[in-house]
């Protein structure tokens, strides 16, 4: 069934990560010059990349990690690391490849597009402005603001609430098996893989939907228009 609405996850899903953190990397160095020896913004990416797990390691964890291991002279306290990844991290998020087109694309097909996102409000919030999605979104969830988080199948029907539609109507694209594919699966709505990021849990098969680039959803969409029945 052609959707009426596409829900999706914010981090790894719209955003590229990798990309955001060797931006922040830059930045870091940038503002700690003075308090850092030799170092390539490259190396400071990557150190950034491998504490950070994919934005699953906690907060406090990765900046005592970061305060560690990065090549600083007279080591920050976390607590002012994690003040500089507040105020420049969000600003330093790089959309993923094809995210405009892809939701300009959408948008004109009439489908209603939302956001569905564990994390704080402050910094999900400012996120989604620096990348200038705002304006297609019909719903934005927020599980700070939701007080639940995926894959609990309360923050997704906040969002099919939010956004008008039914979970029969709606698909749900993100990057990560548990939390995002299959929860809203669990849901009832169609559920799409963004591959790449996660391996899929062996003890689940794997979901019959999946893409590797956001344009690919476009193509997707219009598969359903034209062969609803799967027939070519």
């Amino acid at each position: 069934m052609r959707p009426q609405a596409i829900l999706f996850d914010l981090d790894i899903t719209l955003i590229d990560r990798t990309q955001s953190i060797q931006r922040y990397a830059a930045r870091l160095l940038r503002d700690h010059a003075d308090n850092m020896t030799a170092a390539a913004v490259a190396d400071i990416a990557a150190a950034i990349v491998t504490a950070d797990a994919g934005g699953y390691r906690p907060r406090e964890a990765l900046f005592t990690e970061l305060m560690q291991c990065l090549p600083w002279q007279t080591p920050p306290t976390v607590t002012h690391l994690q003040t500089h990844w507040e105020a420049w991290f969000p600003a330093s998020s790089v959309a993923r490849e094809g995210l405009l087109e892809t939701l300009r694309a959408l948008s004109t097909q009439g489908i209603r597009l939302g956001i569905v996102t564990n994390g704080a409000v402050q910094r999900q919030d400012a996120k989604i402005t620096h990348l200038q999605i705002r304006p297609y979104m019909s719903a934005i969830v927020i599980s700070e603001a939701a007080q639940v988080k995926k894959p609990d199948l309360r923050i997704f029907a906040q969002a099919l609430t939010e956004v008008g539609c039914t979970a029969a109507q709606t698909w749900f694209v993100g990057d990560h098996p548990h939390n995002d594919v299959l929860g809203a699966a669990a849901s009832g709505m169609r559920a799409i893989w963004l591959t790449g990021f996660h391996p899929w849990p062996a003890d689940h098969p794997e979901p019959p939907w999946h893409i590797r680039s956001l344009r690919e959803l476009v193509e997707m969409v219009d598969r359903e228009q034209h062969c609803p029945d799967a027939s070519c």
